[in-house]
Parts: structure tokens; C-alpha cells; sequence
């Protein structure tokens, strides 16, 4: 009994002796098969668990290639259309590097440097359609180049600051800054843009609230893929202020 009794404060691991009487012992043999046939439930709903994360990141990466290659060609088109052949040539090059870095398994982790690689050839593209009134400024840590991050966690903030952060204000700076913060690594995208009215702080899973600067595929994408990869500890938060600007905060665990 007080071996039975064990088992629910310690773990479903301890089998109980199967010694004494015949009773007592064709009780610890039903209790230990009972708690065979549990290892075995526990093992196919852990395997169930992950084959739902893994249909569900691949959902997610159907989402988000297509959702990046139209908004990227959107702003080819426009410069295609009101550029020089030498600026034409130059927003592709660098929308050819991105295809060859960012499509294909959004799954993949990539080093810091080489999203921050990225994220300078989708920020050419823009420029060359918006121009040097949205300034770009990198604060990246030296020590967290290495550190593994999903791909384009940061790019639909980016755009997101692009298309709807300056819409009022004629001009501005967007900064990108990444360091470390105890175990976790603290990615942050912020703005003086136009902010937002009637929102002063929220996760994107929890607001009820519609906000039609956040509604886009790429910004609940990026939440939704942290924290299937790491768990719901981590994610996007966002703060705004309408006249003040954003911040967009990414927390995810340091892995190199």
C-alpha cells in the first residue's frame, strides 16, 4: 500500500515490489502492467503532440513564404515602374540573395548574422520605394552573431514599420537592436512613427482588441512559430503609442 501509494507523489516510473502472499502479489503485477500500458499512452500522446507541432509549423510556412514573395514583388513592381534600369537591376539582386536565404523551410534556424544579412537586402528593396525618409539603425551585439533564431522573425516588423508606421509623420527611424538578457535573447524592432490609438501594451495571443497595423499574416506568424518551437514563456509583445511610435519585443531562448 504504501508502495502504490509512493508512486502518485514520485513518478509513474517506480514500479512496486511483487513479493508476499499470492494476493499481494498479483496486485503489484496488475499495478506495474497498469503502469506499462501508461508509459505506452504517455509515449503516443507525446508523439501525437509532435506531429501536430510539425503539421502546424508546416501550415505556417505555407503562410508565410507566399505572404513575404507578394509584398516583396509589390514593391519590386513600384520601383520597376518609377526606376532606372541600374535601380531595377539592384532591388533584384537583392531579391534574388533573399530567395536563396529566406524561402524554402521556414523551420530552419539561421544565425543572427545571417537574418540581420537578410533583413539589409529587404531593407534595400524598400528604401529604393520609400526613399531615406525612414532611416534604418542596427544595434546588434557582437556576442549574439552566432545565436540561432528562427528565419525572418524580424522582417514583417520591418515591413509592417514600413507600410503603416510613417503614414502621418513624413519621416522617421526604425531600430533593429538584438542583445542578450540572461537566458534569453531580447530581439527589438521599434519606431517614432504614428503609433497607435487604444493600445497600450499586449500579446498578440491574448488582445481582443483589432488592430489593422497587426492584422497581417507575418506578424502573428512570427508569434505563433516561437512558441511552438519554445514554448509559450516566449514570443512577440507589442507596445505603441499613437504620435509616440512601437516597440515589438521577441524573446526567445539562446541556442547556438
Amino acid at each position: 500500500m504504501k508502495q502504490i501509494s509512493d508512486v502518485s507523489k514520485h513518478d509513474f516510473h517506480q514500479f512496486v515490489s511483487v513479493t508476499g502472499t499470492y494476493e499481494t502479489r498479483r496486485i503489484g503485477e496488475a499495478f506495474n502492467v497498469m503502469l506499462e500500458e501508461l508509459h505506452e499512452y504517455v509515449e503516443k500522446l507525446l508523439d501525437y503532440q509532435r506531429q501536430k507541432q510539425n503539421a502546424e509549423l508546416a501550415a505556417l510556412q505555407q503562410q508565410i513564404n507566399p505572404h513575404f514573395l507578394y509584398n516583396t514583388l509589390t514593391s519590386i513592381k513600384f520601383m520597376v515602374q518609377h526606376g532606372s534600369n541600374k535601380e531595377s537591376e539592384e532591388i533584384i539582386n537583392a531579391f534574388i540573395s533573399l530567395l536563396k536565404n529566406t524561402v524554402g523551410n521556414v523551420n530552419e534556424t539561421i544565425t543572427v548574422k545571417q537574418e540581420i544579412d537578410n533583413l539589409k537586402d529587404y531593407v534595400l528593396i524598400q528604401q529604393k520605394r520609400y526613399g531615406n525618409r525612414i532611416k534604418i539603425n542596427y544595434f546588434i551585439a557582437p556576442d549574439c552573431l552566432e545565436i540561432q533564431i528562427p528565419k525572418l522573425i524580424l522582417q514583417p516588423f520591418i515591413e509592417n514599420a514600413f507600410f503603416h508606421g510613417f503614414n502621418y509623420k513624413q519621416k522617421g527611424n526604425i531600430n533593429v537592436l538584438v542583445q542578450m538578457e540572461g537566458k534569453d535573447l531580447k530581439c527589438e524592432v521599434f519606431d517614432n512613427g504614428d503609433g497607435m490609438e487604444l493600445l497600450d501594451k499586449f500579446s498578440l495571443p491574448d488582445t481582443k482588441r483589432k488592430q489593422d497595423r497587426f492584422s497581417g499574416i507575418g506578424i502573428r506568424n512570427v508569434h505563433e512559430r516561437i512558441q511552438l518551437i519554445y514554448g509559450k514563456r516566449y514570443g512577440v509583445e507589442i507596445v505603441s503609442q499613437a504620435g509616440e511610435g512601437t516597440k515589438v519585443q521577441i524573446i526567445i531562448p539562446i541556442i547556438y
